[in-house]
């Protein structure tokens, strides 16, 4: 029994302990709390003007590289209808290469 009555009261005093520790620490906690809000609102009117900035720097550099990007899907434009012309070209020399080859079997099998 002593020793549950020993734990008990580590216990107790730890508890004891912890509580007038939380007492004392929540004016500070509070005080630490406030400063938070007080830097934040000081920070705001700093930060609407970054996010403002970055806004207007997106735009200009977004009306930069629009020549660029029109630029560039003419460019693509370009290279895909040379990519379409050299398939057909590809696709009707195959045809013309298959038909000689064809006609020419057909003349070795009836020769």
């Amino acid at each position: 029994m002593a020793l549950k009555d020993t734990l008990q009261k580590w216990f107790g005093t730890a508890k004891e302990t912890a509580s007038d520790l939380s007492d004392k620490a929540q004016p500070h906690v509070d005080k630490a709390v406030q400063a938070t809000k007080d830097a934040a609102e000081k920070a705001k009117p700093h930060v609407d003007k970054a996010v403002q900035k970055t806004k207007e720097t997106a735009g200009e550099l977004t009306d930069k590289a629009q020549p660029h990007i029109e630029k560039a899907k003419e460019k693509v434009n370009e290279m895909t209808a040379q990519a379409r012309e050299a398939a057909k070209e590809g696709a009707e020399e195959g045809r013309e290469a298959a038909a000689d080859a064809l006609e020419d079997d057909s003349d070795k099998t009836s020769g």
